[in-house]
């Protein structure tokens, strides 16, 4: 068990190394950064955000479908407690970070005649 979280730490951190360089190598391509003269660091900050806020709506995205996908197929109505079935629907929301999409799940209540959202 131990073995697995530290070779997942290693990957993930030469993982987050290749994605640094390539945001400096994307950004010198396209004139954001100077690859010769000294940049306000206002410019290496911002570029730091941009990657920040892109890992994190990644992140979001990838553990809510995870979520959704281990849930049953089937849930109760939050009124009447009949049984329906699930469908995914995808829905954008505005996170700290900027726009995500997700994934949800709904299900239609026949008896209340109301959709419902057993994750929410």
């Amino acid at each position: 068990m131990e073995g697995d979280h530290s070779a997942l730490q290693t990957e993930f951190e030469l993982a987050l190394k290749r994605t640094t360089e390539l945001k400096v190598q994307l950004d010198q391509a396209e004139g954001r950064l100077p690859k010769t003269e000294i940049p306000h660091y206002s410019v290496i900050e911002n570029a730091a955000h941009e990657v920040g806020q892109l890992l994190s709506r990644m992140v979001q995205q990838t553990m809510l479908n995870e979520l959704v996908a281990a849930q049953p197929p089937v849930g109760k109505c939050p009124c009447c407690g009949t049984r329906s079935p699930l469908k995914p629907r995808h829905r954008e929301v505005l996170s700290g970070d900027g726009r995500v999409e997700l994934q949800e799940l709904v299900g239609s209540c026949p008896a209340c005649r109301r959709d419902f959202f057993p994750l929410t």
